[in-house]
């Protein structure tokens, strides 16, 4: 029987800088959804997936979701604006992984 061979990059990927890996003021939580943030925008899909569902594929509830998302943004790592397109109405966030210098 022939095995099948499952490519893990098939759904994209995205790179983690070192930085951010390093960075000991970060914590482990902040990490692993700045991780996600830069998968989902590696793999290029005008598609991003719901904070609920975030929350179910790092396993945390909400609170701690939005708790470790306000230190990437107040550390510079993270930036959230509404989306444009949405013209005054229920809009969705587009987040911005930024390049500090």
């Amino acid at each position: 029987m022939m095995e099948k061979v499952i490519d893990i990059f098939a759904m994209g990927y995205g790179t983690v800088p070192r930085m951010v890996m390093t960075d000991r003021e970060l914590t482990i939580e902040a990490k692993a959804i700045y991780a996600y943030f830069a998968a989902c925008i590696g793999a290029g899909d005008t598609y991003f997936p719901t904070v609920e569902d975030i929350c179910k594929d790092l396993k945390m509830g909400m609170e701690r979701f939005q708790k470790h998302k306000k230190l990437l943004i107040k550390k510079g790592y993270l930036t959230i604006k509404k989306d444009p397109t949405a013209n005054g109405r229920f809009g969705t966030n587009v987040y911005v992984i930024q390049q500090l210098a």
